[in-house]
C-alpha cells in the first residue's frame, strides 16, 4: 500500500506495453533504477491509470518494472480495461491464453477499480458516480463478481463498462463518422463530465470523430445516464481516450494522460502537489525520439 505521506505523486497514462518508453518517462520525473525498481529520492509515488498490457513491444518487461514499484510501495495501479478484459477471460476459461500473462493474473487482481484519495481521484475512463457508487465494495478477486460483469445487460456490466470504458452515444449514421484513424463507428465517447443539455455532437465528443456536426444532437434518452463532474469535486485522472496532439488535456476537474502511446509514440504523466484545481504546466511528456 503507498504511503500516504508521500510529498507527491506522478500519475501515468496508458503505458501499452513500452517499457522502455515507461523507464523514460520515470527517469525524467526524478526516479531512480536500482536493485528495488524505479525509487524516487523525495518519496513521490507513482500511480497508474490502467492499460499497461497490449499493444506495445514489451507487455511483461512493462509488468515486470511496475510491479517491482508496486511490491516496495512506490506505486499503484488502477485498472484498465485491458486488464479487465484479461480477467474476465480467466475466469471464464480457467486458464489465460496468453501464457507469458498467466503468472501476472493474481497480482492484476489485486488492482482498484479505481482510487479514491483524500485530494484527487484516478479511474480508467470515468468517474460516474452512479457506477462507482454501486462498485464500491467490488474486487477482481471475486470471481463472482467477474462472471456477473459478463452477463449481458447485468447492472454490473453497465457500472463496468462507464468506469473502465467510458459512456458513449449512438452517433448518426447517415454521416458515417469516422475516428481520427478512419474506423467507422456507431458510437462516440462523450465529454461525461459536462452537462448534455444542449450539446451538440461537435460540442460533446470527446474522442474526435469526422465529420462533427454542430447541428445534430445526441439522442436524449441515451444522456439520461450522464453524471456530470466539475468543481468542487476533487481533480481526477484518467486515461483510455488516445487523444491526439490538439486535444486538451485537462477539462475544468478532469485530466487525461492518454495521449495515444502506440499510435503517437509519446507517454504522458501529471505531477500531483495537492493542488485543488489542475494546471497544464504540471503534465509531463516522454517520447523516444527527445
Amino acid at each position: 500500500m503507498i504511503d500516504k505521506k508521500s510529498t507527491g505523486y506522478d500519475i501515468i497514462g496508458d503505458v501499452h506495453g513500452h517499457a522502455e518508453l515507461l523507464k523514460k518517462l520515470l527517469t525524467s520525473l526524478g526516479y531512480k533504477s536500482g536493485e528495488f525498481g524505479f525509487i524516487h529520492p523525495n518519496g513521490r509515488k507513482a500511480i497508474f491509470v490502467g492499460d499497461l498490457i497490449n499493444r506495445g513491444p514489451d507487455t511483461t518487461g512493462t509488468l515486470d518494472l511496475v510491479r517491482k514499484m508496486h511490491y516496495h510501495g512506490n506505486a499503484m495501479i488502477s485498472v484498465g480495461n485491458h486488464e479487465f478484459r484479461l480477467v474476465q477471460q480467466h475466469v471464464k476459461k480457467g486458464h489465460q491464453e496468453v501464457k507469458e500473462l498467466e503468472p501476472f493474473i493474481p497480482w492484476i487482481r489485486s488492482w482498484p477499480l479505481f482510487i479514491d484519495f483524500p485530494t484527487f481521484r484516478v479511474v480508467h475512463a470515468a468517474w460516474h458516480i452512479p457506477s462507482i457508487s454501486f462498485l464500491q465494495d467490488a474486487k477482481l478477486c471475486d470471481d463472482n463478481f467477474i462472471r456477473k460483469t459478463l452477463e449481458k445487460g447485468s447492472d454490473h456490466q453497465e457500472a463496468i463498462q462507464q468506469i473502465l470504458y467510458g459512456l458513449k452515444v449512438s452517433l448518426p449514421q447517415d454521416l458515417e463518422m469516422k475516428d481520427r484513424f478512419g474506423i467507422r463507428r456507431k458510437k462516440g465517447r462523450i465529454q461525461w463530465w459536462k452537462n448534455p443539455h444542449g450539446q451538440s455532437y461537435a460540442d460533446y465528443l470527446l474522442s474526435p470523430m469526422y465529420p462533427a456536426p454542430r447541428d445534430k444532437y445526441p439522442p436524449l434518452d441515451e444522456l439520461k445516464k450522464v453524471s456530470p463532474y466539475s468543481f468542487p469535486e476533487k481533480p481526477v485522472y484518467i486515461g483510455h481516450y488516445c487523444l491526439p496532439p490538439e486535444t486538451p488535456k485537462i477539462n475544468g476537474q478532469v485530466v487525461c494522460v492518454d495521449g495515444c502511446v502506440t499510435c503517437d509514440k509519446k507517454l504522458w504523466a501529471y505531477r500531483f502537489n495537492d493542488e485543488a484545481k489542475p494546471q497544464c504546466r504540471r503534465l509531463v511528456s516522454a517520447s523516444l525520439d527527445e
